[in-house]
């Protein structure tokens, strides 16, 4: 059985997912829980520290089903390991992919909060990025900028496949995906 946390965190999830975060209003995802408004507000403090917590729970869920790419490979063969097990992930849990699209970009959400909440609960990201810079691999730039486009195009091709759930499936725009995204953040050659 889910404690009350679980059981409000999941709420809304589906409520979030459904109608977005400002569509899910306290008092329903309560009901949805099958607590009390002041239970929520017992573990919550407020509606944002509650989207905050959720999205920092997904994350986490997101981090442990994440296994780490085999020893000695190259960077652009862990990034795409990373890209393909996350994108599998992401499609296997639409729910927690529409709460991240809705709620990437919202200002309940500001930077230095994703930030560190990315570093916490993945920190292969962050040190591959550093890692490839270092070496000359990815373009150089500030490390927050890097972090933003490889999540908005990881999670914007995971809402393609989502929509068009053939794609998903298909090697070549598997493939045409990660390499998009690849020559985004690869150094350029001069």
């Amino acid at each position: 059985m889910q404690d009350k946390r679980s059981q409000i965190l999941d709420a809304a999830l589906t409520l979030c997912a459904e109608e977005g975060t400002a569509g899910a209003a306290t008092a329903r995802i309560a009901k949805a829980a099958g607590v009390a408004t002041g239970t929520l507000f017992h573990h919550f403090a407020s509606k944002e520290l509650l989207i905050q917590a959720l999205y920092e729970e997904v994350k986490q869920r997101l981090a442990s089903a994440l296994p780490a790419p085999e020893e000695q490979v190259t960077l652009c063969d862990a990034a795409r390991h990373y890209w393909d097990t996350t994108l599998d992930w992401l499609l296997a849990h639409p729910r927690e992919l529409r709460f991240l699209l809705g709620f990437f970009h919202s200002p309940a959400l500001p930077l230095a909060l994703r930030t560190r909440i990315i570093g916490e609960t993945l920190p292969f990201l962050p040190r591959l990025l550093d890692q490839g810079v270092r070496q000359g691999c990815l373009t150089d730039c500030p490390q927050p900028l890097l972090l933003e486009v490889c999540q908005g195009q990881l999670l914007s091709c995971a809402a393609l496949f989502v929509a068009e759930p053939e794609r998903a499936s298909d090697d070549q725009w598997r493939s045409a995906a990660f390499t998009l995204f690849w020559h985004t953040i690869a150094r350029s050659p001069t």
